[in-house]
């Protein structure tokens, strides 16, 4: 009888130890990013971290890349330190003039010369419809060296504003940046850190922060981080775009694109920042196809996976 039942155990002890292997094999997060972006036609950097937890996720996370419209969490940020600092008025109005409008995302390019804007409705139109004249506008009002010398005192080495909006070649500051990254410039890493201390209430005031995270939670441009997380958690999603094209051709004269977002994510039990950020990327399309905007959804999705599953 011992005899018959010593090749059954003998079988069911391998299988215990090939499952084992498997369980042992399974790709970890870091892999599985890994392996998506290994087909992806562009150069992608991931930050992310469990706010509960303090498990983070990092991948390409220290490189530099434009930061297209992303830098405009910077100027607001500024802004509601100066308005601490009593420099500045939310209730300020400032009159809107033809000199200042620009193109690209936004609505105050297209209204009348005379309207008038409070300090909190130009951070809301920069933040929530991306509006290039709000932001220049802005930008006057608080200066470009004064968002940088805040960022620097914080300890962002690699976030830089360079300019406004729409004035290629005119830098306010770091000219020889300027001519590479644009607007500005940042890395996943020190993006993902500024988003950690606004939902940690580590700007100003917690008060403060959590009038920041109502204008982002406002956010009209959904096309990345939360473009694929479920709808049934209860998930709700803080964030700031950022698109532009490079300011270099490549050598057959294209300029590839750039494409980034940022994010504070809630659900119950879950708390977590997140920023992907791509360039050089060789899908030059403006739609919601993006080849980066569906990837960073993709990638955005796993974060979430995995940090719900922990």
């Amino acid at each position: 009888m011992t005899q018959s039942l010593t090749p059954l155990l003998l079988a069911g002890a391998a299988l215990l130890v090939f499952a084992a292997g498997v369980a042992q094999r399974r790709p970890s997060l870091d892999e599985r990013i890994a392996a998506r972006l290994s087909s992806f036609r562009g150069v992608m950097g991931v930050a992310a971290k469990n706010l509960d937890t303090g498990e983070g996720v990092f991948m390409n996370a220290a490189a530099r890349f434009p930061s297209a419209s992303l830098i405009k969490l910077a100027v607001m940020v500024e802004a509601q330190q100066q308005i601490a600092e009593g420099w500045l008025r939310r209730d300020t109005l400032v009159p809107l003039t033809d000199d200042v409008k620009v193109g690209g995302s936004g609505v105050l390019g297209r209204l009348h010369a005379g309207t008038e804007l409070s300090v909190a409705d130009l951070q809301s139109l920069m933040i929530t419809l991306s509006d290039n004249t709000a932001a220049n506008m802005l930008i006057a009002l608080v200066g470009t060296a004064n968002v940088d010398k805040r960022l620097a005192e914080g300890g962002f080495k690699d976030t830089r504003l360079f300019r406004p909006t729409f004035r290629d070649g005119r830098a306010d500051v770091s000219p020889e940046l300027e001519r590479e990254f644009g607007l500005g410039m940042t890395t996943p890493r020190e993006l993902a850190l500024l988003m950690e201390r606004i939902a940690e209430g580590r700007v100003v005031s917690r008060a403060v922060c959590d009038e920041m995270l109502a204008v982002l939670r406002q956010q009209d441009v959904l096309t990345m981080i939360p473009r694929s997380l479920p709808e049934d958690e209860g998930i709700v999603v803080a964030n700031k775009t950022g698109g532009d094209e490079e300011k270099l051709a490549d050598a057959r004269g294209v300029r590839r694109h750039v494409r980034g977002d940022v994010a504070y994510v809630t659900a119950p039990g879950l708390r977590y920042v997140v920023a992907i950020l791509a360039r050089q990327v060789e899908d030059t399309r403006w739609s919601v196809d993006n080849e980066a905007l569906t990837t960073g959804a993709e990638v955005s999705r796993m974060i979430h996976d995995h940090f719900r599953r922990r």
